[in-house]
């Protein structure tokens, strides 16, 4: 395969590129979190002690991969303002076939953990030199594939064939053209300063600050040169062998919960699993005008229109405490309730589906957002009731989801103290 020489590669393209890159740390965060929320727990059939803390940790595992991935899309954000580019959150449903992404052969798509989903994350995060992973990924592309019951995209010359590739002529390509960076779009990007993210995050000013935080997103990711290092697909290769270390010695281990795959709850959609049963409709609903929430607040961070730094800060607070609070557990939840009789002995799951296509208008603004925070909680709310159809446990969970969210509004308008900072 050859790639686009550098020197070819204008702002237009470059700004494409980086529109493939913001969609594909979307597109993985939110694969990575649905096969978290997916795995068995302490006190379901045949989750020993043992085996329980062993979910525990890919749990843990698989989210703390998830958050970097928001770091990421972060950093490409920022180096799409930076080219004086609007931000890119937005991105497709699921599933989606391999052709989307050039020729990275694989599929996005929603399934629940065990090992060929495993296969498919380590294979989404392979390093760019050859090595024993091309052979693997090949195979585990037409697995994943079948497994969608799609063809495989024809074999044609495409810009990129891995992760790293696509970075790289980015990478290159900035250098190339230094003056492209606007310093005056500082102001517009977010930082540490205003999330708090590990590694310290400063605005990109320069074509060689944007250069080094691509260089970081790659070796988080792929750990080139060394893959070994404590990257993504280095995590993902470890539980690729632990799971086939249990297959060989427990074989009845089955970690990962019954969800159907690529879950749907908009009629509409093609290719997903319409979830029929009523009160998983209900939750999942809620879940999606939450996640919808979630992707219009970062839109509104990324596109400041007058707010003064305290709400700037206020509105980076609600961001941040979102998923712990409110998205991870409606996952969790979903996960739990049954799919419908069309789907006897599965489960749903979070779907995350976005409107399509991508509405147009300026960015909700901040009262808007406040107030839509406020409906999902009371929508919330009005499930945790006796009479709501759903069971006791789960209105429980989602009284103390209602509860924890209704905190976060106040947050959305700083003190008097804050304001006059």
């Amino acid at each position: 395969m050859a790639a686009i020489e550098p020197a070819l590669l204008d702002k237009p393209t470059t700004i494409k590129m980086l529109h493939d890159a913001c969609e594909l740390e979307h597109m993985l965060c939110v694969q990575y979190l649905y096969a978290a929320a997916t795995l068995a727990h302490g006190g379901d059939p045949g989750i020993t002690a043992v085996r329980a803390a062993l979910t525990e940790q890919w749990s843990h595992q698989l989210t703390r991969i998830a958050v970097q991935e928001m770091y990421h899309l972060t950093l490409a954000n920022n180096i799409l303002i930076a080219l004086g580019a609007p931000p890119l959150l937005w991105r497709p449903n699921f599933p989606q076939p391999a052709s989307r992404y050039s020729d990275i052969n694989l599929p996005s798509t929603l399934t629940p953990f065990d090992r060929d989903t495993v296969n498919r994350f380590l294979c989404w995060e392979k390093p760019e030199p050859d090595g024993w992973w091309d052979a693997f990924c090949a195979e585990c592309g037409r697995q994943a594939h079948a497994r969608l019951n799609l063809a495989m995209p024809p074999s044609q010359e495409r810009p990129y064939g891995s992760i790293a590739e696509l970075y790289d002529q980015i990478k290159k390509a900035i250098l190339g053209h230094p003056e492209w960076i606007d310093r005056a779009s500082a102001t517009r990007q977010v930082t540490s300063a205003l999330i708090p993210l590990t590694p310290t995050l400063e605005a990109i000013t320069t074509a060689e600050q944007a250069a080094r935080y691509i260089d970081l997103i790659v070796l988080e990711g792929e750990g080139v040169p060394d893959w070994q290092s404590n990257s993504h697909f280095a995590y993902f290769h470890q539980i690729a062998d632990q799971l086939d270390g249990l297959n060989r010695t427990q074989p009845d281990f089955v970690p990962g919960w019954p969800t159907v795959e690529n879950p749907a709850y908009d009629a509409t959609s093609t290719g997903g699993t319409l979830i029929t049963d009523p009160a998983a409709r209900s939750v999942g609903a809620a879940f999606n005008e939450l996640y919808l929430l979630f992707v219009d607040m970062l839109t509104r961070l990324f596109t400041p229109d007058g707010e003064s730094a305290a709400q700037r800060r206020g509105l980076a607070r609600v961001i941040t405490a979102l998923m712990p609070l409110g998205i991870k557990p409606l996952a969790a939840l979903l996960t739990r309730l049954p799919a419908g009789a069309d789907h006897p002995g599965r489960y749903a799951g979070p779907s995350f589906e976005l409107p399509q296509p991508q509405p147009t208008g300026p960015p909700a603004t901040i009262d808007a957002l406040a107030g839509r925070l406020l409906a999902v909680a009371g929508r919330c709310r009005v499930l945790g009731l006796t009479g709501s159809g759903i069971g006791a446990e789960a209105q429980d969970a989602l009284a103390t989801i209602a509860a924890r969210l209704e905190t976060l509004v106040p947050l959305f308008a700083p003190s008097s103290v804050e304001l006059s900072a």
